[in-house]
């Protein structure tokens, strides 16, 4: 672990997103934890746990989208928009919608939040970090491994939430059914592209260069204020 100079205003709003950010993931992969352990499989009182603050957390991810549109860092703003967009249907089209307990007690919500909440802590852990110039190499290598278990586990959890409100969906109106069947319908292609990215981004950041392995962790956390926040 290093740390070189200070960094700019910029820099600074970034790393107290981040940092709030992983607070915010932390709480609820702690608070999910803590119920698994009290109650088990009894997942009735999951969601009054943990719900409401996965909401607003979540919904904080609108932030990220406005990051590259003012310039702030360099990445689509679009493809950005289309992930914060999937999870914001999660969290307010499903379980913000449907208090039910075949969507809000359903062990479908503990693999999606275990998977996001993982995710999320590394992830914002890691460019905060970055931001301020400082190198973890075990966070660089999660970043970058982790995903081959976390993207399928989430998006399981995702589609097994999405599927039961269908059902709630069609009670309302045929058209919104029909518009949760066209969002799961996107996810295959949509997984098998982010899936691909990150296995190429992985043997670019960890493997298959002639550097060494420490100055490609120095690029990488040099560059993650270029990256999707």
């Amino acid at each position: 672990m290093s740390k070189t100079k200070g960094i700019g205003a910029v820099e600074t709003y970034l790393v107290a997103y981040n940092a709030a950010s992983f607070v915010g993931w932390a709480y609820i992969l702690v608070q999910t934890v803590m119920y698994l352990l009290e109650h088990g499989t009894n997942l009735n009182g999951l969601f009054d746990r943990i719900g409401y603050a996965l909401i607003y957390i979540q919904t904080g991810a609108i932030l990220e989208v406005v990051h590259p549109l003012l310039g702030l860092v360099r990445t689509s703003a679009f493809n950005t928009a289309m992930q914060v967009y999937s999870r914001l249907l999660l969290v307010w089209g499903v379980l913000y919608s449907f208090d039910s307990p075949d969507i809000r007690a359903s062990p479908a919500l503990v693999l999606m939040v275990l998977a996001w909440s993982i995710t999320e802590c590394v992830r914002y852990s890691h460019y905060a970090l970055g931001l301020m110039n400082i190198e973890v190499h075990a966070l660089l290598y999660l970043r970058y491994t982790l995903f081959y278990v976390l993207y399928p586990a989430g998006v399981s959890g995702e589609l097994l939430l999405l599927w039961p409100a269908l059902s709630h969906a069609g009670a309302i109106h045929p058209a919104l059914k029909k518009f949760f069947m066209l969002n799961m319908a996107g996810y295959p292609p949509v997984l098998y592209k982010l899936y691909t990215h990150m296995i190429y981004q992985r043997r670019k950041i960890l493997g298959g260069s002639s550097r060494p392995k420490s100055e490609q962790a120095t690029a990488d956390t040099s560059s993650a204020k270029k990256k999707k926040l």
